[in-house]
């Protein structure tokens, strides 16, 4: 017996009310109204969604763009496409959860609470499992019933959604960073009405928690070994004729001593490779003097006073733990990711950026495990990474390109940081190639 699993679908209304944007966006682009299922499975009750249109002259095609994050809009990343690919119409919308599409909100001092590095003492993540129980109860996107839907999937049919409202019958798909999940999870439900599909900076759904932990760690640890040779390379470097990785761990062994705070946070271990995560990947020069400072006690980032802290902001990382097996058990699980960490990251010990996710998503939704992406797309999908990424490493992408076979090309630019491939003109002659190659006007 053969059962067919079907999607339901839900007729989005012709009119989305396209005009003016509430909030500042670029020349030319229009903001509408999407409707759409809280839950797609059924759709009896509905939500609005913020959604954005460019349109072109002369179009040759339309783009359907993911935004980053998660958390960014999303009219984010049109002024890239209108300046590497020129000529399409552009639309995409905040994700559920995001922007102007009933954003997730949580309580500011519980977030704060919330640490980048999990704790392995048995008290400690006692704590952190009690901490997190209060930390999800004060987050709401506002909507009854939304803060369930808010995984890629749901997103990948609001997408489709958008896609038939405006009347395409084919789009290409462009994916940033976070957005990437997105376009993978489109390109299994979706590849059919897919011509070119381009993901930059690629997540790796297929991988397990630690997996997923111990490649972000050795993706920094990386940006760290290039950083080293810098150095002992570079007059000017002012950790030149030291060891950076010593210079590093003094850092971390007077972290707790060092005044003022990081961001908000107060200095620890974890801010110190949270330190270089950050600046690291803009400067090398301007990390090393930071580094320099942070090993003699001094704060190399000056507490800013501003103003009042609000009681309540948008934080759209808890949506995270809607898609990815992230939330730990057990101090026991705690433990076990730090060593796989360690031994892939030997001076930084951990990227912050992933193994925030591990803490967030205690006490949150339960998730499946973990799924590769496939495509029904008739075209392979050009994937975008750089040799060094602190948040999405290039194995990420070699792990996407297995999963995809024949359905995959991978380009790879020399560079350090997230995102900007672009900014390359080899790798972007080859992003137009193959647009040009895939897109039916």
């Amino acid at each position: 017996m053969i059962t067919l699993t079907l999607t339901p679908v839900a007729t989005a209304q012709p009119d989305l009310g396209w005009g003016k944007c509430d909030k500042p966006v670029a020349d030319g682009v229009e903001c509408g109204t999407l409707t759409v299922p809280i839950d797609w499975a059924k759709p009896d009750r509905t939500v609005g969604l913020r959604v954005y249109r460019w349109k072109a002259d002369n179009s040759k095609g339309t783009i359907l763009s993911f935004p980053s994050g998660p958390g960014q809009p999303g009219d984010f990343t049109f002024g890239t496409l209108k300046r590497a690919l020129p000529g399409y119409d552009l639309i995409s919308l905040d994700p559920r959860g995001v922007g102007e599409s009933h954003p997730t909100t949580c309580d500011l001092a519980k977030a704060l609470k919330v640490p980048y590095v999990p704790p392995t003492g048995a008290r400690a993540f006692e704590q952190l499992q009690k901490d997190q129980k209060a930390f999800w109860a004060s987050c709401t996107t506002g909507v009854p019933g939304l803060d369930q839907h808010l995984d890629a999937y749901s997103t990948a049919n609001d997408a489709d959604a958008l896609r038939k409202a405006v009347n395409a019958d084919r789009v290409s798909i462009y994916g940033l960073s976070y957005g990437t999940l997105l376009g993978e999870r489109y390109l299994e439900r979706f590849g059919r009405h897919v011509d070119g599909s381009v993901l930059e900076g690629v997540m790796n759904p297929g991988l397990s928690r630690r997996e997923f932990m111990a490649t972000a760690a050795a993706g920094v640890e990386a940006i760290f070994t290039k950083f080293t040779r810098w150095c002992a390379d570079t007059p000017d470097c002012a950790l030149h004729g030291q060891d950076p990785a010593e210079v590093f761990r003094q850092a971390r062994r007077t972290a707790t001593k060092i005044p003022g705070t990081f961001y908000g946070f107060p200095w620890s271990e974890a801010m110190i490779t949270r330190y270089f995560e950050i600046f690291g990947t803009r400067d090398f020069a301007e990390a090393a003097q930071g580094l320099h400072a942070l090993a003699e006690g001094r704060n190399p980032t000056p507490d800013d006073p501003g103003g009042e802290l609000p009681h309540r902001f948008e934080y759209a990382d808890p949506n995270v733990c809607s898609d990815w097996p992230f939330a730990l058990a057990s101090v026991r699980e705690a433990r076990g990711d730090l060593n796989a960490t360690r031994k892939a990251a030997p001076v930084v010990g951990y990227s912050t950026n992933a193994s925030n996710y591990t803490s967030i998503c205690v006490g949150g939704p339960e998730t499946g495990r973990p799924k590769p992406v496939s495509s029904r797309s008739q075209h392979p999908t050009l994937l975008l990474s750089n040799s060094l990424d602190p948040a999405t490493p290039r194995t990420w992408a070699d792990g996407v390109q297995k999963q995809l076979g024949r359905k995959a090309i991978h380009v790879v630019t020399d560079r350090v940081g997230h995102g900007g491939g672009t900014d390359d003109p080899v790798t972007l002659k080859k992003l137009q190639d193959y647009m040009a190659s895939t897109t039916r006007p």
